[in-house]
C-alpha cells in the first residue's frame, strides 16, 4: 500500500546517504541507485524525483533525489528523528535506520503502526550519538562519511566494520573516508579541547 514499493520493481537497491533537508513534500537527499539497466533512471516515479545524477557507472549512481513517498513525507513532518545509514530499499523490502531523542521515536513508532500496520518490525534504541554541532563545525563530505563511520559501528569496540568497509558503502575509495575521518577527528578534537 505503500507509493514507494514501485521503487522495488525498478531498480535493485536504492541506499540512503545524506539527507539536504525536509520540506512539505518529502526528504531532499542524497542516494546510491543499484540498477541493471542505467535507463531505468530516467522511469519516473511517484515516490522518488531524480534531480541531478551526480555519479553514473553501468549498474550504481549517486543521485541527489526528492523522496516523496508516504513514509518519506511522514517522517518530512517530523521533528527531532531522522533518517540515518544503513536505510535502503532493497529486493526484500526496506530497512530504515532512525535516530531522534528517547520521546519522538516513541512517538514515530506509535503513529508507524497506523501507517504501515503488520508487516514490519522495530526496534528502539538510546537516544543519537550524532552531536549537532558536528554539521556546524564539519564540511558536508565530512560529515556524511562521519555519520556513515559511526552508523556502521566504526567507533564502537571492538569495531564493527572497516574504512573499506565504509568506502564501499560510501562508494569511494578507502583513502579517501580515511582522509575524511582524520580530518573530521582532528577538527572535532580540536573543537572539544579548546573550549576546555
Amino acid at each position: 500500500m505503500l507509493s514507494g514499493l514501485p521503487l522495488l520493481s525498478v531498480y535493485k537497491n536504492v541506499e540512503f546517504l545524506y539527507t539536504v533537508g525536509k520540506s512539505a513534500r518529502g526528504i531532499h537527499c542524497y542516494v546510491s541507485i543499484d540498477y541493471d539497466d542505467s535507463k531505468s533512471l530516467e522511469v519516473g516515479d511517484t515516490s522518488m524525483e531524480i534531480i541531478e545524477v551526480i555519479k553514473k557507472s553501468n549498474t550504481n549512481a549517486v543521485c541527489e533525489v526528492l523522496l516523496t513517498g508516504t513514509l518519506a513525507k511522514f517522517f518530512a513532518g517530523q521533528k527531532n528523528v531522522w533518517w540515518v545509514s544503513p536505510s535502503q530499499t532493497h529486493p526484500h523490502g526496506m530497512t530504515l535506520t532512525i535516530r531522534g531523542t528517547r520521546d519522538s521515536l516513541r512517538e514515530v513508532r506509535n503513529a508507524l503502526e497506523n501507517i504501515l500496520f503488520d508487516g514490519y518490525e522495530m526496534r528502539l534504541g538510546s537516544e543519537s550519538e550524532y552531536h549537532p554541532e558536528f554539521s556546524d563545525i564539519l564540511p558536508e563530505r565530512q560529515t556524511v562519511v562521519l555519520n556513515m563511520a559511526l552508523s556502521m559501528g566504526y567507533y564502537d569496540r571492538p569495531r564493527q566494520c572497516t574504512q573499506r568497509d565504509i568506502a564501499e558503502s560510501l562508494h569511494v575509495k578507502q583513502a579517501t573516508v580515511s582522509e575524511h575521518l582524520q580530518s573530521a577527528e582532528a577538527t572535532i578534537i580540536k573543537k572539544f579541547t579548546s573550549e576546555f
